[in-house]
């Protein structure tokens, strides 16, 4: 069994994804360091993250770390699971682009 396919449960979230709907985080680590590339692995895919979105629900605001995933894995996530957010289980997920991590993914790759 794929990698991928045992990774597609967030405590008992289901999704499925398109792998290309994020950057291939092996791809990008060819010509940058792990640590600069650490801060936008998505929440949802593990890789990094394409057109990242940060989740800023309401439930979260204690939370220290920036909540970033693909926005078009987020997307199907919340499709798929009644807009169940992946990161508590309570729905209406809050998110927003992030256009500084954008910024900065873009010149990584």
């Amino acid at each position: 069994m794929s990698e991928a396919k045992e990774d597609n449960t967030i405590k008992g979230v289901l999704f499925s994804f398109n792998q290309q709907s994020c950057f291939n985080k092996d791809w990008i680590l060819q010509l940058n360091q792990p640590k600069v590339v650490d801060d936008f692995i998505c929440l949802i895919c593990k890789q990094v993250v394409n057109n990242p979105v940060e989740i800023n629900c309401p439930q979260h605001e204690d939370v220290e770390e920036t909540l970033l995933a693909g926005e078009d894995c987020l997307k199907q996530l919340l499709f798929n699971n009644d807009n169940t957010c992946p990161v508590q289980s309570h729905t209406n997920c809050k998110y927003g682009k992030n256009k500084l991590a954008k910024r900065y993914i873009n010149d990584l790759i």
